[in-house]
């Protein structure tokens, strides 16, 4: 390799060095900038699949989970920041884990009209992928304080109806009933972060609120 040749491919190195030492930069400005902000829960995500996709040079295809989470991250994004709604992605199903506060009346099965509308967003992006054709398993569960009233003699009767309620409204707006299932599981499964009593069998408050729940877990 002559004098000249050498000389160039000096130069050629240093411009790619300048150029990946500027992106580097660029990337570390964007990174702090939105640690620095409380951004939007899905467009933050949306942004890292976006640089992934820059840094790994691949296009990343979405699976049809991938896609309706998309959807419900984007339309539930009040909720979740509110705590109201967990939304889970797993290579099997899309867990979503609803407060019962936020949709129900206390110690009834009717749906609250706020919880009218947040379901009503659940069916609006299913329908909106209804080609998918994705199965939805409504779960309720409850705490462990007994009920006792002419409607519900027990958890099991108010976890199975709370559960029901999401299937009819679901229905109503035009979802599948053939698509849909409803199941209620009392006080028989609490959350592994909340257990019903500690070690001594003595009941946790604080953690009723937290299994007094509704689950939808959407696959196909």
């Amino acid at each position: 390799m002559s004098a000249n040749e050498i000389e160039e491919a000096e130069e050629d190195l240093e411009y790619l060095l300048t150029y990946s030492d500027m992106i580097t930069l660029l990337l570390a400005f964007f990174a702090i900038l939105i640690a620095s902000s409380t951004p939007d829960q899905a467009l933050w995500d949306q942004m890292k699949e976006g640089m992934r996709s820059e840094v790994t040079g691949t296009e990343i295809q979405k699976t049809p989970l991938a896609e309706i989470k998309a959807d419900l991250d984007s339309v539930l994004t009040p909720e979740r920041n509110q705590g109201l709604v967990n939304i889970d992605l797993t290579t099997k199903e899309i867990v979503m884990t609803f407060n019962s506060s936020s949709l129900y009346i206390s110690g009834g099965a009717e749906l609250l009209p706020s919880g009218e509308g947040i379901i009503r967003k659940v069916s609006d992006a299913l329908n909106g992928l209804s080609f998918y054709n994705f199965k939805v398993d409504i779960e309720g569960h409850t705490d462990n304080v007994p009920i006792n009233t002419l409607r519900f003699p027990s958890n099991w009767e108010l976890s199975v109806a709370r559960a029901s309620e999401v299937v009819k409204f679901l229905v109503n707006q035009g979802y599948k009933a053939s698509n849909l299932k409803a199941s209620g599981y009392a006080d028989t499964q609490p959350l592994p972060t909340a257990p019903h009593t500690d070690e001594f069998g003595q009941n946790i408050v604080e953690n009723r609120a937290k299994n007094r729940r509704i689950v939808l877990r959407i696959f196909y």
